[in-house]
């Protein structure tokens, strides 16, 4: 049996380890003071759309809005009333993404994740496109297919992890990226 074990004792870090049947699988340590926003996924609320620039400035609870890029926008949020999780697939070419006034409107729920920490008096750069990473592969919302990284170069490599990941279960409204770590793993792995 797999056990997230998590020790908040020590203000200055948060310690995280993943234990099953009392061997250690994975840990890390996050310190406080050097407390990162990439990769966290929030239900922001959009404050305010700039057609000029086509972006959206969104709460996501933080000090400063953050910034969402037009391109950035899944177009599934185009009249939606709530997050459209079923109606996820894939970016649309360029040419065909609508603008970002005819997807989104203020005070609309979006769930988005932090791309880039604040500089200066900007706020974060968020995507609705959410991925989360692990060791060796990476859990892509939208995406209806299995994905190798671009740097395992070696076609029977690639060929062989392709045939791995689209043996594995349909997750549905999302797909999967085999990343570089897991190129030598077995199947199971």
């Amino acid at each position: 049996m797999k056990r997230l074990l998590v020790n908040v004792v020590e203000p200055e870090e948060c310690r995280v380890a993943i234990v099953e049947d009392g061997t250690l699988l994975e840990y890390s340590i996050e310190e406080t003071y050097e407390r990162s926003l990439i990769g966290n996924i929030y239900l922001g609320r959009v404050v305010n759309i700039e057609a000029g620039i086509q972006a959206a400035f969104v709460d996501i609870g933080e000090s400063r809005s953050a910034f969402l890029h037009a391109s950035d926008v899944h177009h599934a949020y185009a009249g939606a009333r709530d997050i459209p999780v079923e109606e996820f697939s894939e970016r649309l070419p360029e040419e065909e993404r609508p603008l970002i006034q005819n997807i989104l409107r203020k005070g609309q729920s979006i769930l988005v994740q932090v791309t880039k920490e604040s500089i200066g008096h900007k706020g974060p750069s968020i995507t609705t496109f959410i991925s989360l990473p692990g060791r060796y592969l990476v859990l892509m919302a939208g995406m209806s297919r299995c994905g190798v990284s671009r740097k395992i170069e070696d076609p029977e490599q690639r060929d062989r992890l392709r045939v791995i990941g689209e043996q594995m279960p349909e997750i549905p409204h999302a797909g999967i990226i085999i990343r570089t770590a897991g190129a030598n793993q077995p199947k199971r792995e």
